[in-house]
């Protein structure tokens, strides 16, 4: 009895939250930009016009046209279908990488906030550690280490991204774990397993989620910036980054690839922005109730 009643409130509060997204205009911007993103990436060999190596040597570095609405790039290649192909690339690389350092900074931030002592202190010093290097300098050195590809691409985002999960949720715990409702459960001989998985955790998803969906659009940018680099995705695959570089080399005879990439980066950074902020103004009761107020 209690399974499908559970998903029937599940269902109404999503259908609810989706509702008062809507009805903002930063958020309906920022979903518009997501699932417009989404669609690119799944059904990007029906909806893009041409392959993403298809050549058109006759109207390479061609300005936008008919036959090609965002232009050509100096193999001939349609620079709509090698970004729409490129949003594979970008959430292909963005969202496990986002989800890998979410999953490890919530078992890393759940064992220091709870546990304490020298656990805690452990956590704080890796934390801290890997935090003092400059995100492109850490990503520098560990993709010389091991190679460019986009699965070190993906290690790389989730070893720089992990610390600020882990903080998030170790904060989030030494604020909960010693709520009137823990302790309560605590007297009634609950295990810590219990307590951590049934009463620690659905209270701190929301901040989780909220920051999860702020940074995926830091990492869409971190691939595209290590693809422009050379250090990322390797030509001849459609990566932003890989669009960006090769538009460069051209920039004098063409700037369409160079303008176009950018103001898909551009576009994607603003969309999750918009969206995640919206999304924290709805989940957090504190800024809920300064609006009412």
């Amino acid at each position: 009895m209690n399974g499908p009643v559970i998903a029937g409130r599940a269902r109404r509060n999503g259908l609810a939250l989706l509702r008062s997204l809507v009805r903002k205009p930063a958020g309906l911007f920022g979903l518009l930009i997501v699932a417009a993103l989404l669609t690119a990436a799944l059904g990007a060999d029906w909806v893009a016009p041409y392959g993403e190596a298809q050549q058109d040597i006759a109207h390479r570095l061609e300005a936008p046209s008919i036959r090609h609405l965002l232009g050509t790039d100096h193999l001939g290649r349609d620079v709509l279908s090698r970004l729409i192909y490129g949003t594979r690339v970008a959430l292909g690389a963005a969202v496990p990488a986002v989800l890998g350092a979410a999953l490890i900074g919530l078992v890393l931030g759940m064992l220091a906030g709870y546990l304490g002592g020298w656990v805690d202190n452990v956590v704080l010093v890796v934390m801290d550690t890997i935090q003092s290097y400059p995100t492109v300098i850490l990503a520098l050195a560990l993709l010389a280490l091991l190679g460019p590809s986009l699965q070190n691409v993906i290690v790389v985002i989730v070893v720089g991204f992990t610390p600020g999960y882990a903080r998030v949720v170790r904060a989030q715990v030494l604020a909960i774990k010693h709520s009137p409702f823990v302790e309560v459960e605590r007297a009634l001989g609950a295990s810590d397993l219990r307590l951590t998985l049934i009463h620690i955790l659905p209270n701190i998803l929301a901040p989780l989620l909220i920051l999860l969906a702020m940074d995926l659009p830091s990492a869409i940018t971190t691939e595209a910036g290590l693809s422009f680099l050379g250090l990322g995705v390797r030509p001849p695959t459609p990566s932003w980054g890989v669009t960006l570089s090769e538009g460069f080399a051209k920039l004098r005879t063409s700037p369409w690839p160079v303008v176009f990439a950018g103001l898909a980066l551009g576009s994607t950074t603003l969309g999750f922005t918009l969206f995640s902020e919206t999304l924290r103004d709805l989940l957090d009761p504190k800024l809920a109730g300064t609006r009412r107020a």
